[in-house]
């Protein structure tokens, strides 16, 4: 089929200058290539989407780019080689690509956005899900149509060394923090200062070693630095957030804030709690399988609104998956990789929870391995740091629990372990001076505590 005969749908493309950059292309090779900086899928029609997608192989390849070489890379498709000869009679200038492979990057974000107004129609007709995972859908798919990468040129080193220096300055009088802490100093210590923007963060533990009440703690110890955080929570409702946290923030017995039955010191605590924690920059929410979209949509607007530094997404394997791809596991490792990008798109750090296999159980050595990471393996991948928490010997009474913290995976600073204290009726987190190569686990006698106060 000749190109030409296909209709100009909506305006959605200009033959001429798909034309001119394919052509400037075939009588240049690589240097008007990268002059254009364009991809296969921004081309309208289909065989010049065919010819760019070979043309780019060529390049990689190192090989002569021209109309012979499509022929030979192409032998045997079904193309018509005359009006493929016919695109090098327009020759154009490098600059004149630029040029034109700007208009044809910005009809392909106009069908793009044409698209999207389309699926936003078809989600805002779809009453089988909520109006909260419709909008958040529409805003996923309006955000898709912008949110492309800004074209720029590799620079030499020297071009970055003044901000580095103004931004070394900036750290070291205090301007600028580095790092958010976790205020666990050997934690801090490991983490070179905290967490930081950009970084995805996986806490992970088996069921009831309490990772979300760890998580917990640290984006309240972020709010209590000025630094706004924010927990979702896909298993616990608000009311139970919030009672946690005037447990920790009051050393309130979580037990009496669930039931009412508090002593008389610790009514007296609870009225201090709710008056620092209404002055704290720290936001719940929970819905029940959310997906990456509106875990996204949520983020951004938090981040709008109130500039959140940190997110706690709790947990992964809560998470529903696009539904496009019919594999869980699959499913999950675009979840990590999505949560990745979102860290890195707004500027904060991501504290995704992720549930250990059952392995860890089998062992008897309670510490976690990388291996334990439940379904998913591109968790290792994708995650900057990755935190996991057992349980190395219970207390007895209320005395807590010890337990340990291995970081197993850390970019920007070492690994090892951390013993924590756990202090299971005010959900508080220190760290112990017990050692972790101690004598471990004490099995609770007559059915354990009240399950609620380690998860």
């Amino acid at each position: 089929m000749n190109p030409m005969d296909l209709p100009n749908e909506e305006f959605a493309y200009s033959h001429e200058a798909e034309c001119a950059v394919l052509g400037a292309v075939l009588m240049t090779g690589p240097e008007a290539f990268d002059a254009a900086g364009l991809k296969a899928e921004d081309f309208y029609q289909p065989l010049h989407r065919t010819l760019w997608t070979e043309a780019s192989k060529l390049v990689l390849a190192g090989k002569h780019v021209d109309v012979v070489g499509l022929i030979e890379s192409m032998r045997g498709a079904d193309v018509d080689w005359g009006y493929v000869q016919g695109l090098t009679d327009g020759f154009v200038s490098l600059r004149a690509v630029r040029a034109h492979a700007k208009i044809i990057r910005d009809h392909a974000k106009a069908r793009a956005l044409k698209e999207a107004a389309r699926t936003v129609a078809g989600v805002a007709a779809d009453e089988s899900i909520s109006v909260e995972q419709r909008v958040a859908q529409s805003v996923s798919a309006l955000e898709a149509v912008v949110d492309e990468k800004s074209e720029k040129d590799a620079l030499p080193i020297a071009d970055f060394v003044a901000d580095f220096l103004d931004r070394l300055q900036d750290m070291a009088d205090g301007k600028v923090t580095p790092a958010r802490a976790t205020h666990i100093p050997s934690l801090d210590r490991l983490l070179n200062g905290g967490f930081r923007d950009g970084q995805l963060v996986i806490i992970a533990a088996r069921p009831s070693q309490g990772k979300s009440s760890l998580a917990q703690q640290l984006a309240l110890s972020h709010a209590r630095d000025g630094h706004p955080a924010a927990f979702f929570g896909m298993e616990m409702d608000s009311k139970e957030l919030t009672n946690r946290t005037v447990a920790n923030v009051g050393r309130v017995p979580l037990k009496g804030l669930k039931s009412g039955q508090l002593g008389e010191d610790d009514w007296g605590r609870v009225p201090e709690a709710i008056e620092t924690l209404r002055e704290l920059p720290l936001y719940l929410y929970d819905q029940p399988g959310m997906t990456l979209a509106e875990v996204a949509s949520k983020a951004r607007k938090l981040v709008r609104k109130h500039g959140i530094k940190t997110l706690v997404v709790d947990y992964l394997q809560l998470m529903k998956g696009s539904g496009i791809r019919g594999e869980r596991r699959v499913e999950l490792e675009e979840i990590t990789r999505g949560s990745k990008q979102l860290a890195k798109q707004l500027g904060i750090s991501v504290v995704l929870l992720s549930q250990l296999n059952r392995e860890v159980e089998k062992r008897t050595n309670p510490r976690p391995q990388m291996s334990d990471l439940k379904e998913c393996g591109a968790i290792e991948e994708d995650a900057d740091v990755i935190l996991a928490v057992w349980t190395h010997k219970q207390g007895e009474g209320d005395a807590g629990d010890v337990k340990g913290c291995a970081v197993l995976k850390n970019r920007d600073g070492e690994r090892g372990e951390v013993a924590l204290h756990f202090a299971g009726q005010y959900q508080r987190w220190t760290e112990s001076t017990e050692s972790l190569h101690a004598p471990a686990i004490k099995k609770p006698a007559g059915g354990g505590r009240f399950s609620e106060e380690f998860n």
